[in-house]
């Protein structure tokens, strides 16, 4: 299983950046590879900045640590196993820093998922600062 691990210092409090994260049914608003976002219970919708469309289940939204878990179920993407997580922690002086894990197999997929993931946290550095 590859792993992208993707940390980024935001220029907004901990407390403003968690709003938008624990938001799972408006991911959209958040990543700029999502273009339209919906939840059902916790079933996620995702629409693709391409058009894409993606199935998601929201495994846990843990308020305590600032942390969402998920992993895609339908995809246009060749995935055998998917596995990520958003944390939100405080970096003081007003930041934050922005986690985003995600495992996935085959291998492969990494070297095509991980310029989307990078690309969609630059945007949030451009979005919130650093």
């Amino acid at each position: 299983v590859a792993s992208i691990n993707l940390k980024t210092t935001l220029a907004v409090s901990a407390d403003e950046l968690w709003a938008h994260v624990q938001d799972v049914g408006a991911v959209a608003g958040l990543l700029d590879i999502i273009s339209d976002s919906s939840i059902d219970g916790d079933q996620r919708s995702c629409t693709m900045a391409d058009g894409a469309e993606l199935s998601e289940t929201i495994i846990s939204i843990d308020q305590e640590h600032r942390r969402v878990a998920y992993t895609i179920t339908d995809s246009p993407f060749p995935i055998q196993a998917h596995a990520a997580s958003m944390q939100v922690s405080d970096a003081g002086n007003g930041k934050s820093t922005f986690h985003w894990i995600t495992d996935v197999k085959p291998d492969e997929l990494a070297g095509a998922l991980g310029p989307m993931l990078a690309g969609s946290v630059a945007s949030m550095e451009q979005r919130f600062g650093t």
